[in-house]
């Protein structure tokens, strides 16, 4: 039984190194190509649409509010997430990303309203969602206008006043939201570039030579992983420059936290990637498969462009995008960190240690 060499671990880890230095194209797909996909796409997305999820904060809980809240309750085009308490469950929610819109309707609405003379209620928005939120505001707003209109006379053209207050993002910029949460497209390309490292080297038949070295399982694939996330940080390194200078979205968090949540994000997707070219052959199947699996799904199912819909819950927490998406515009916007996305932050570790163990055994059984 051989024992792990620290020595044959770092001579697989020299080796890739080199190989991705003197490979340009390897270099630029692995390094540069990140950021520049992070520019064209977020040019691409800046886009505003999605109807209303809201919860309510109701202080009157007058006839009238009531009255409000059922009438938005019964609107196709509004879903109610329930009520709170206190306007702190609210911002709290938002944090969370629980909520992405609040209505609160103050005390005396009723009152003021049952008097003929103008009140107001508040749209609070969750911003780091911009796409999202301001449809949501426009779509709430104008239902309530709408139903404000039983109310009016010729004193009082416009008798519910809408206060909108949007967290996280005031001016609602859609490259604040977006431009973070593309970076979880942007850093796919590593893993595409691990994939094709592997499947070319089975192509030329190198790969099939390892069978006569000492080289263990357990040192060739950390060996492959480590300069591939090594790269990638750097990679993401300038995604992240290009974000903050370029597109001037503001970083509330820690660049520390960020790289930390980038290096689990790279593990679980490099693995991944690392643990399907263990069973594929060639360079255009390697290339298929991480599109199929992480570019199309990413765009759809990880609350990028749209909300994550419940019947497609369950498939999208697989995706490590899914959990990088949410990190991302958490980190840049909120100014979060690991207590707060913690379990994001275990998906992720859980992926990757997965990805590399399972790999690990496989690959021992197939060239050991």
């Amino acid at each position: 039984m051989k024992s792990f060499s620290l020595a044959r671990l770092w001579a697989i880890m020299r080796k890739e190194f080199r190989h991705i230095l003197r490979d340009r194209r390897l270099l630029f797909l692995v390094t540069v190509s990140p950021a520049i996909m992070l520019t064209a796409f977020a040019y691409v997305f800046s886009f505003d649409l999605n109807p209303a999820r809201f919860a309510i904060y109701d202080q009157d809980r007058s006839p009238q509010s009531r009255n409000l809240v059922a009438a938005l309750s019964h609107d196709r085009n509004l879903i109610v997430l329930g009520e709170v308490d206190r306007y702190e469950d609210l911002r709290q929610g938002m944090a969370a990303g629980e909520i992405k819109v609040g209505l609160v309707i103050p005390p005396g609405f009723g009152r003021d309203l049952q008097a003929g003379h103008r009140t107001s209620v508040q749209v609070l928005a969750e911003g780091s969602d911009a796409i999202n939120a301001s449809t949501q505001m426009a779509i709430l707003s104008s239902r309530i206008s709408e139903w404000g209109q039983q109310y009016e006379t010729l004193d009082i053209p416009q008798p519910v006043e809408l206060r909108a207050i949007t967290l996280y993002n005031p001016d609602i910029k859609g490259r604040y939201s977006m431009v973070p949460a593309l970076l979880a497209i942007a850093m796919i390309l590593p893993s595409m570039a691990v994939a094709l490292a592997l499947a070319r080297e089975k192509e030329l038949g190198s790969f099939e030579s390892l069978a006569a070295t000492p080289v263990r399982a357990v040192e060739y694939i950390p060996g492959k992983l480590i300069p591939y996330i090594i790269f990638g940080l750097i990679s993401a390194a300038l995604a992240v420059a290009v974000a903050v200078l370029w597109f001037k979205v503001p970083m509330k968090g820690t660049y520390l936290d960020l790289a930390g949540f980038t290096t689990l994000y790279l593990w679980a997707t490099l693995g991944i990637s690392i643990l399907l070219s263990n069973f594929i052959t060639n360079q255009s199947t390697a290339l298929r498969a991480v599109l199929l699996l992480f570019l199309v799904p990413s765009f759809f199912l990880t609350g990028l462009i749209v909300p994550i819909d419940e019947q497609a819950r369950f498939v999208a927490f697989t995706l490590p995008a899914t959990h990088y998406v949410a990190i991302n515009r958490a980190v840049f916007l909120k100014g979060q960190g690991w207590d707060a996305l913690g379990m994001h932050a275990f998906v992720l570790l859980s992926m990757g240690l997965f990805a590399t163990l399972f790999t690990i055994l496989t690959f021992r059984k197939r060239v050991g």
